[in-house]
């Protein structure tokens, strides 16, 4: 009986003792301040990792992280590649994301450029791998340089959560809204999640820091200032330039003179032509502004800030044309005749 008592009592002391080893042991540590994700090499042994994961500071305990590899029965399943292991809680926490596979291959990094358009971001997510989001965006987001193309229920529903979309005409989708930046984004996004993304970006680093919500251009729309934007995006670089071209085209409207932006007219046929054709010119589409005054139907692509503030904050001039040479300088004109000379001197044939 006392035999029994003395097993019971040791048993019970090895459990307090384990208890109180655990309060401490069994929580994880913090790696020193920078420490980028846990990365476990192609064919590294559980004893380097162990080790490593000592070093690094996640473990204070090695031999209660044992138990926890051994409890887990994922000994043998730690998968080779990076693991963020902040916040995991525990050392079974630890163990179960080391058993999960290399995060950066759940993910893909996509980039859009300032001035690219849904044809851009549609062989994007080609490239990327995102074949099911490439095939719906179209439909979800309209199709470039045609009108109608938007699921209307869905613009309907962005435009309830989106106020920088309520100037949306009836009948266009996204093109302009997409904000240009770099993401992450996982393998499995669908199209509805790409365009939330993106819009939500935009709603922070356009409508809101570039003034577009708070200071709005006397007498135009959101809508209009940013497909100001985008032809400015296509057509100089830099915002001193842009700024003065913005106020050359915002005075040709208010003129009723056509603003004949090859731009549009590139949008327009899908074409890239720093100096279009003639015959280009004559292409009907309503965003072609050689063929039709005033501003064209939407965006021509999706700006970045600095178009958007140039849109907003045009440099008062005395110029009625400009052009842009083959280095990118931009040569501005007061008459017809004083653009054409520009022209003969520096646009090659």
């Amino acid at each position: 009986m006392k035999r029994n008592v003395k097993v019971v009592l040791s048993v019970a002391v090895l459990v307090l003792l384990v208890a109180s080893v655990g309060v401490y042991s069994f929580v994880p540590g913090s790696p020193p301040d920078g420490y980028g994700p846990f990365v476990v090499e192609e064919g590294e042994s559980i004893d380097s990792v162990t080790d490593r994961l000592v070093e690094a500071g996640y473990v204070r305990n090695r031999t209660a992280f044992g138990w926890s590899l051994l409890w887990s029965g994922l000994s043998t399943r730690i998968q080779p590649g990076q693991h963020d292991l902040t916040g995991s809680g525990s050392y079974g926490g630890i163990v179960r994301r080391l058993a999960e596979p290399d995060e950066s291959e759940l993910e893909v990094t996509l980039l859009l450029r300032e001035g690219e358009t849904l044809r851009d971001l549609h062989g994007s997510l080609l490239d990327l791998g995102l074949t099911e989001a490439a095939d719906d965006l179209f439909a979800l987001a309209g199709r470039p340089a045609a009108v109608g193309t938007a699921d209307v229920q869905v613009m309907d529903r962005l435009k309830g959560e989106y106020d920088f979309l309520s100037s949306v005409p009836d009948g266009l989708g996204l093109e302009g809204f997409l904000f240009p930046d770099t993401y992450r984004l996982y393998r499995n996004a669908s199209a509805y999640d790409v365009i939330h993304r993106l819009l939500d970006n935009f709603g922070q680093k356009a409508w809101l820091e570039t003034g577009l919500a708070s200071s709005p251009l006397v007498g135009r729309t959101p809508f209009e200032v940013v497909t100001m934007a985008s032809i400015l995006e296509r057509e100089v670089r830099g915002i001193e330039d842009m700024r003065l071209v913005s106020d050359i085209f915002w005075r040709r409207l208010d003129a009723g003179m056509p603003l004949q932006a090859d731009s549009t007219v590139n949008y327009a046929t899908g074409g890239s032509r720093p100096s279009v054709s003639y015959e280009d010119t004559r292409f009907d589409s309503p965003f072609n502004t050689y063929l039709y005054r005033g501003l064209p139907v939407g965006p021509i692509g999706n700006p970045g800030a600095e178009s958007i503030r140039a849109a907003l904050s045009p440099e008062p001039n005395g110029f009625w044309y400009f052009l842009t040479d083959a280095e990118g300088v931009v040569h501005y004109a007061r008459s017809l005749d004083e653009h054409n000379s520009n022209k003969s001197s520096f646009l090659k044939r």
